[in-house]
């Protein structure tokens, strides 16, 4: 006779010895869990109880000592001893239980993380070394530039070089772009040295090295410049070897590559000072040819205006005569007026214009002897602001008439009473000038360039008003 009761015996049959470890495992994992959280607990409330304990004890004999009693002292002293010790060991023990949980932490990371980590790390130190690798290069570069320089400017190949049409102004080209100074290789150096130190310290197999945002721009973009000024450098460098190279079998020309590059630059100085005296006479041209257009123009349109008015005059017949003359009468007044008006502008222009020049022409004189007007300073001004001195201040100290009293009030405005350099003008610190001894040369000269140039000299800002 058989029962449909299920077998205990099938129930564990289903328990397999895979199930059993594992159940077995997760319960030591929590059983472990548990003690060492109960014993950490225990052993920081232990330790706050001390101290909590301590604390209370020297209040106490804080107070016993504060209402006279001196034998308390030595326990006084004994009790913050204590004090201190239950304190460091808290703070120990709060450091070791933080620090467990950032191993936990670190340990926590994936495979994908660490790889990650450790190919930005072998990235970023590539572009370290790579910048490093450029910067020892663009100094091995300088020192060769140097070498092949003075071969070029004292050997018998610059005098070549400076002989070839064809070479030579390759040769300028190159010599007037741009390299790295000294000093700004030196700045590099300074720039990148603590860059890379964190690379050198940690390593190239470091998956922990982590730098910040700003560090990777810097370090990218210095990395970035020092690589184009070295191949810009190096492209320099071999440029000039290989013209060196191809004019080694030239005959040497008159006079050396220094002197060849001194010439060449007198020659461009004064091409530029030619090219901009043609371009001023030009403009100058431009500018009187436009005048007289204009002046052209306005004379043709009252002159139809003119022969529109007769014709109208002759429609209305006798009507109009008497109104017609009397038009006629204001109109040839104000034709006559608009030319005088229209001449005087433009004689003014013209006069502005010349004198404009000459004002550049004598420029140089000017700085020398009104540095003592034009100068930035605070003196002979209408307002507290530092600049220039003012030109109706000048007028106004009769400092410009032509009369001794005149030269003797520009020194005193210039040297005596001044905060700017005086300059050619004589040394004068007040009082009676002896005029048989003072050269009065440069006053007088100093007075006509101020009478001469003095409200263009406001227009332009070089004095105030």
């Amino acid at each position: 006779m058989s029962l449909d009761i299920p077998s205990l015996l099938r129930f564990r049959e289903k328990i397999t010895p895979t199930i059993r470890m594992a159940v077995f495992t997760w319960v030591v994992l929590g059983i472990g869990g548990y003690m060492l959280m109960s014993i950490n607990s225990a052993n920081t409330t232990a330790l706050r109880d001390d101290m909590v304990k301590t604390k209370k004890s020297l209040n106490a004999l804080r107070t016993d000592h504060e209402s006279g009693n001196p034998e308390l002292q030595t326990e006084l002293d004994r009790a913050r001893q204590e004090l201190s010790f239950v304190t460091d060991r808290i703070t120990r023990m709060e450091s070791a239980l933080g620090g467990e949980t950032g191993i936990s932490d670190r340990g926590s990371l994936t495979q994908s993380e660490l790889a990650v980590r450790k190919a930005n790390a072998a990235r970023h130190a590539a572009i370290a070394n790579a910048a490093v690798r450029d910067l020892g290069k663009l100094k091995n570069l300088q020192m060769e530039w140097a070498a092949l320089e003075a071969t070029l400017t004292n050997g018998q190949a610059g005098n070549r070089i400076a002989g070839s049409a064809k070479h030579f102004p390759m040769v300028v080209d190159i010599w007037q772009r741009k390299r790295p100074t000294a000093e700004q290789i030196v700045d590099w150096e300074s720039e990148l040295t603590p860059l890379t130190e964190p690379f050198a310290q940690a390593g190239a197999e470091s998956t922990t090295l982590s730098i910040t945002d700003e560090h990777a721009k810097r370090l990218s973009d210095l990395g970035a410049e020092l690589k184009t000024q070295t191949a810009e450098f190096e492209r320099q460098k071999l440029l000039l070897e290989s013209i060196q190279r191809e004019t080694s079998a030239l005959p040497p020309g008159n006079i050396g590559l220094a002197a060849a590059f001194q010439q060449h630059n007198t020659q461009s100085e004064q091409s530029e000072v030619d090219r901009l005296a043609a371009v001023r006479a030009t403009a100058r041209a431009v500018a009187e040819k436009e005048q007289a257009d204009h002046v052209a123009r306005a004379e043709r349109q009252l002159a139809d205006e003119k022969s529109k008015q007769v014709l109208e005059r002759i429609a209305s017949e006798k009507q109009l005569q008497a109104e017609e003359a009397r038009v006629a009468e204001l109109q040839r007044k104000a034709k006559l007026d608009g030319l005088k008006e229209e001449g005087k502008r433009i004689h003014d222009a013209v006069q502005e214009a010349l004198l404009d020049g000459q004002l550049a022409r004598d420029m140089n004189e000017i700085k020398g002897l009104l540095a003592a007007f034009v100068s930035p300073g605070f003196k002979h001004r209408n307002d507290d602001k530092k600049g220039p001195a003012s030109y109706s201040v000048i007028k106004a100290r009769k400092a410009l008439e032509d009369t001794q009293t005149g030269m003797t009030a520009l020194l005193w405005l210039a040297c005596a009473d001044n905060d700017r350099p005086h300059h050619a003008l004589p040394y004068y610190i007040g009082g009676n000038v002896n005029w048989n001894e003072t050269n009065a040369k440069p006053i007088v000269r100093a007075q006509e360039l101020l009478n001469k140039y003095g409200e263009l000299m406001v227009k332009k800002g070089l004095l105030a008003e």
